[in-house]
């Protein structure tokens, strides 16, 4: 039985894992193990464990379909799926001269550099349209401005290793061990350390409840209302002094006038922004300021 390494298709983890194969079928999927690298640290999470299954599941698309007039789907070779593609987009095109709108392009983050950049290449030169993005609009095109202006660099400041280790974990919109359940375990194991948990997200998730459960928050802001319920929280943690100022005087820039832009929200107004309980917002900050080690998680939700 022969194996090839490869990473987990699922979430933005990144664990690596053996896909085991025979007879040129994959038939089972391993963790791969320390000391090599994997996030997971040798684990898999029930998608991990299964990830090989939709290789040969029947239900896979392994031929080109085009659909016929009276709506079943004819299996078709790729060269002609490919001429037919081809040619409703001339057909496109020539019936919309000038509407450069009618045609766009949606990429992967699952794609490579290389890949991403013919795919914007066939957009822009072989369909004349500028119209071409991917899901990242969404997540991480946000993300990157955010922690470029903030920490100078559109990535990540910390690591996955040590959310375990982390006094105070704060998840905002994150459904965390449903989306990515090997971060979710080390919440876990956090918490069995004694650590802290806040949990802003306006539906009660499994995450709400262990904070419930473990002396921690959960908070339940209306939807739409984060930037609020973030500034609001700022503003005790302003107001308290629950900042290190020595910190902030050593790294930080322009904090007297981001001081000057919490103020405006105040406490009554964030409360009745977010729905949430002025006390609620005071307790999260406190658990915040007063922790050595707090770790922010945030996703899409």
């Amino acid at each position: 039985m022969e194996k090839i390494k490869t990473t987990c298709v699922y979430c933005g983890t990144g664990c690596q894992l053996w896909l085991k194969t025979k007879d040129g079928k994959v038939v089972d999927t391993k963790p791969v193990m320390p000391p090599e690298f994997n996030p997971g640290k040798g684990k898999l999470c029930i998608k991990g464990w299964n990830v090989h299954e939709f290789i040969h599941h029947p239900d896979r698309l392994t031929d080109p379909l085009i659909k016929k007039e009276n709506g079943d789907w004819e299996k078709v070779s790729w060269e002609k799926a490919i001429n037919y593609i081809a040619m409703r987009f001339k057909h496109i095109i020539s019936e919309n001269i000038g509407n450069k709108r009618v045609i766009g392009c949606l990429s992967s983050a699952k794609c490579t550099n290389e890949e991403n950049y013919v795919m914007q290449k066939f957009a822009r030169a072989v369909l004349k349209t500028n119209n071409i993005d991917h899901c990242a609009r969404l997540c991480h095109s946000s993300t990157v401005v955010g922690l470029g202006a903030a920490f100078g660099s559109g990535a990540m400041t910390n690591s996955i290793d040590e959310i375990s280790d982390a006094q105070v974990i704060f998840v905002v919109g994150s459904n965390t061990n449903e989306q990515h359940p090997l971060i979710g375990a080390r919440i876990l194991e956090a918490l069995r350390k004694g650590a802290k948990l806040i949990v802003a997200d306006p539906r009660t998730i499994p995450l709400s409840e262990l904070a419930e459960d473990n002396q921690g928050i959960a908070i339940k802001h209306r939807p739409g209302t984060d930037v609020a319920l973030l500034n609001g929280i700022m503003n005790v943690i302003i107001q308290e002094k629950l900042y290190d100022e020595k910190f902030i005087q050593q790294y930080c820039e322009n904090f007297n006038a981001f001081k000057e832009e919490i103020r405006k929200m105040t406490l009554e107004k964030a409360s009745n922004i977010t729905g949430v309980p002025r006390k609620t917002i005071i307790q999260a900050a406190q658990i915040i300021g007063r922790a050595d080690t707090t770790y922010l998680i945030y996703s899409m939700g």
